[in-house]
């Protein structure tokens, strides 16, 4: 019966897609690079005036954060619609309007206008982030099944895999650990909650901070270190328009904030609340919670324009989150209970501006400290296997990290559209960390300098290189890595991307923490790929080649696949004679205009990989990157754009996973996941101010994913590793009594 429900449910989210709106003038607004354009005015102009077209009182509005707009009409005959937008060339319309609904999309070019240094600032250049891999805080939070997670919405695109089980944003092949988070710039040691058995935790930070948000998967700058699979860009809007009060209400929760404008800066003070307790009553879970996950969280986010184009920024985050929940402990009788609780403080000041006509510079400095502690009650046992001891014992374990990070560099355009950048950074980390009586604890400092050009041989052809230099004090050992790509795009809509670079990685730091006799991990990457642009239809393909070298491989007593409790208590030899590679295919599609209000994209990733590091016995397939992901991706607006319905379906393929009794090491795997999920989003215009309704349906269908399996050391006993639930339901409402949208 239930499954009939949701299957009427998910036919009629789905037939909405295309019903048929109210009888108005709607459209949307974007950039040349497809991104929403909110604030652009539009305006209905009477072809009938003389001596030219002039404004019909009352009949003018302008887009809203997605770049949507609606003017309702009462007129009838040839008017021009028109839009138009500071920094950006007009366009317009004629309309013949008899009282049918009529939709104009638009797409607004920047002016050539600029000074030079605004140039810098906003013309795209070839080799920039691909932006249609660029997500808003719209399109984050209007992804189904995303829930307004910012890695969840990006794990839809190509190259990012599922997290399933595991907390981070897994790309091409790598683990979690070698996909950094830069926060506008600077370096975000721990984005996301803590690493806790079989759990995936969501990112720390709303979707609404953040202009845009995006990912690479090759041929990644040389002003980004420390990363050998993936750099995940965050970066904050500017100065808020104006003063205004927000609230939001939530399943799981609740939160407030305030924004206040000055003339040329603004300050926002925020916090929210999360108790799961009422919601784990209503839906039934699949972790055994004994202590409901709870978390109070403040922020504040200080922004100053100090020059037309220059910025100054302050964002401060703090967190407090404690939960429990009992675990299977296959080789006693008994569950281990395991608390946690993490306390996270992290302070971002960054500044850029013009130095001079034609120099910009970026400086910035970043403090990350995370406290986590927590105990784990088993039972005690003489032996591994022993089944018959009721002794309980507990211990206690603690992990904190501290990370400065320090930033500065200056480019400049020359010979047109020619760039060089350079600059330098220092990362001071420490981290120390216990378990029962046991504790260790070591600290470093990278220093490294980077330098970079984009050479604009013609219109149609780039080359961008560049050289990154790192040096450890800790380990005493210098890296140096050479990174170039070739740009070729012979007419606006073809574009071909040859890349090649080298990407060190320091070990973790709880390998760190017992021996520095370590060297960086390597990746070097080779990466080809060909994109077909046309109005807003958009194919890529990509091919790929990653091959590791000096991973850190670990000798411990039994294997522990660095996945359950995070790393072994008893290493006894480390090195590094890993290594691995990863090779596959992403396509991706993308359509927003075939279809009357719809946009969709697909996208699909082969992933052949095996690596041999931390404790494997023989090279394998690691659980976290699945042979093949496929995404589908559907959004939909009504005309008058007050409800968005969105559809989201995910499939993977089997994870590997480790079974004693099998004697070829990781080649158990898991049946395929599919998840299907949608999202309905509502604008009432009955409230007061700005406000947004939500509901966010994950599963619907209740597929019964597995993420793999957990033995017994003996293999005599197994579990199955499911998600904390079957399915998931994410309710919200959200207001603004004075702006136009969330700042929080």
């Amino acid at each position: 019966m239930f499954y009939k429900k949701m299957l009427l449910l998910a036919g009629l989210v789905w037939s909405v897609f295309f019903s048929f709106g109210q009888a108005v003038l709607s459209g949307k607004v974007q950039s040349p690079e497809g991104l929403p354009m909110p604030g652009v005015s539009v305006r209905l102009l009477n072809l009938a005036a003389s001596p030219k077209p002039a404004q019909v009182p009352g009949l003018g509005t302008s887009t809203d954060v997605s770049g949507i707009f609606q003017l309702k009409v009462n007129v009838s005959g040839h008017y021009l619609l028109r839009v138009s937008a500071v920094g950006y060339l007009a366009d317009s319309l004629e309309v013949l309007i008899k009282g049918d609904s009529l939709k104009a999309n638009f797409t607004l070019q920047e002016t050539k206008h600029h000074l030079e240094g605004i140039q810098i600032l906003n013309k795209r250049n070839l080799t920039e982030v691909n932006r249609d891999y660029t997500l808003g805080p719209i399109a984050m939070v209007l992804t189904a099944g995303a829930a307004a997670d910012v890695t969840a919405a990006l794990q839809t695109y190509p190259g990012a895999a599922p997290a399933g089980n595991e907390t981070g944003f897994f790309v091409r092949g790598g683990t979690a650990a070698e996909t950094i988070v830069l926060f506008d710039g600077m370096l975000v040691k721990n984005a996301f909650g803590s690493r806790l058995p079989d759990l995936a935790n969501r990112s720390r930070f709303s979707a609404f901070l953040f202009d845009k948000t995006t990912f690479s998967t090759n041929g990644y700058s040389a002003a980004a270190g420390q990363a050998m699979s993936s750099v995940l860009t965050m970066d904050t809007r500017g100065v808020a328009v104006k003063s205004s009060t927000e609230f939001s209400l939530i399943d799981l929760g609740l939160g407030a904030a305030h924004t206040h404008r000055f003339k040329n800066s603004s300050l926002m003070l925020g916090g929210n609340y999360y108790n799961f307790s009422p919601y784990h009553k209503i839906i039934p879970q699949n972790t055994q919670w004994k202590k409901d996950p709870e978390q109070k969280q403040l922020s504040l986010h200080y922004k100053h324009k100090t020059s037309e184009n220059g910025i100054f920024k302050v964002f401060t985050d703090y967190s407090d989150t404690q939960l429990s929940f009992y675990m299977d402990n296959l080789n006693y009788p008994r569950k281990d209970l395991l608390y946690n609780r993490n306390k996270n403080l992290y302070v971002n000041v960054n500044y850029q501006d013009f130095v001079s006509s034609d120099w910009k510079l970026f400086a910035g400095a970043s403090y990350n400290k995370t406290l986590e502690s927590g105990k784990v009650s088993t039972e005690a046992s003489g032996s591994l296997t022993s089944q018959g001891s009721s002794q309980l014992s507990t211990a206690d374990y603690f992990q904190n990290d501290e990370v400065w990070h320090q930033k500065f560099s200056l480019s400049r355009k020359f010979r047109g559209s020619s760039l060089i950048n350079f600059g330098a950074e220092l990362f001071e980390n420490s981290r120390r960390e216990g378990y029962a009586e046991m504790s260790r604890k070591y600290s470093d400092v990278l220093v490294a300098g980077f330098g970079e050009s984009e050479l604009y041989f013609t219109d149609q052809l780039n080359l961008k290189s560049g050289l990154r230099l790192e040096s450890s004090d800790y380990l005493r050992q210098l890296n140096l890595a050479p990174r170039t790509a070739l740009y070729y795009q012979p007419d606006p809509a073809h574009k071909v991307v040859a890349s090649y670079g080298w990407y060190y990685q320091k070990p973790d730091d709880s390998f760190l923490a017992q021996t520095a006799a370590l060297d960086y991990e390597k990746s070097i990457q080779y990466a080809l790929e060909y994109e077909f642009k046309l109005f807003s239809r958009i194919f890529r393909l990509s091919v790929y080649q990653k091959d590791y070298q000096q991973l850190v491989k670990i000798k411990t007593p039994v294997f522990s696949g660095f996945q359950a409790y995070g790393p072994p208590i008893k290493i006894e030899e480390f090195n590094n004679n890993g290594s691995g590679y990863a090779k596959g295919v992403d396509v991706f599609w993308k359509d927003k205009q075939s279809l009357d209000f719809i946009e969709y994209y697909v996208s699909y990733s082969y992933l052949d990989t095996k690596r041999d590091y931390i404790d494997f016995e023989a090279s394998a397939r690691p659980s976290f990157a699945p042979k093949h992901t496929f995404n589908l991706v559907a959004m939909r607006s009504t005309s008058n754009a007050r409800w968005q319905f969105s559809g989201t379906y995910t499939f993977s393929s089997g994870r590997s996973y480790y079974n004693p009794l099998n004697p070829v090491f990781m080649s158990d795997r898991t049946q395929y996941n599919h998840n299907f999920s949608i999202g309905i989003n509502h604008l009432p215009t009955w409230l007061k101010g700005f406000s947004a309704f939500n509901l966010n349906l994950n599963n619907v269908f209740g597929f019964k994913n597995v993420y793999g399996y957990r033995y017994a050391y003996d293999g005599s006993r197994r579990t199955a590793i499911l998600p904390p639930a079957g399915r998931s339901v994410l309710l919200s409402f959200l207001m603004n009594i004075d702006g136009d949208d969330f700042n929080h």
